[in-house]
């Protein structure tokens, strides 16, 4: 009786189980993607803390290089993208050799800061789109051969609430 019973019951168990998985890994509901728990960002070499509940990943852009991005009501407000370096390379001097780069593709830079003595070194550059629609700062984490640029942007009016909430991200950024 007892066999009969799990034989009978076997299959509907499975069945109920079935419905509540995604209809694909990694899907839906799935804990890998919500941003708040900065398990993707683990592919890239770091994690984080301190995600808002209510942002999540947005679109993801088709590049040769890896790109995560997260904001909220489907607008990007902070991405990161994961590039090869070579571990000899100084992380400032990168950073300033491509400077002169952001005004031919329309950016003032305002400010350029390095935050060499930190436990997580960084070179963090902000700047002006020239028409003042918006503005944005890049953060560029260097470790070995992985540099990875973290940019903040969102348009003019909202950009202080919106840095505040990077900065407090950003801030827990370390090192996997």
């Amino acid at each position: 009786m007892k066999a009969l019973f799990s034989t009978l019951l076997t299959p509907f168990f499975l069945m109920s189980q079935m419905a509540l998985a995604a209809p694909h890994p990694l899907t839906g509901s799935s804990i890998i993607n919500k941003a708040s728990n900065s398990m993707a960002f683990t592919q890239l070499g770091f994690s984080l803390d301190s995600i808002p509940e209510n942002w999540n990943y947005t679109r993801s852009t088709e590049s040769t290089t890896p790109v995560l991005e997260i904001g909220n009501n489907d607008q990007t407000l902070l991405s990161f993208r994961l590039e090869t370096v070579t571990a000899k390379t100084k992380l400032e001097t990168y950073v300033r050799q491509h400077l002169r780069d952001y005004n031919q593709y329309g950016f003032e830079v305002m400010g350029l800061q390095s935050h060499n003595k930190s436990a997580t070194p960084s070179v963090i550059v902000d700047l002006r789109q020239k028409n003042n629609s918006s503005r944005s700062r890049q953060v560029f984490f260097h470790k070995d051969d992985k540099l990875i640029i973290a940019t903040c942007a969102d348009t003019q009016q909202r950009f202080d609430q919106t840095l505040n909430t990077c900065n407090r991200i950003l801030g827990t950024f370390t090192w996997r």
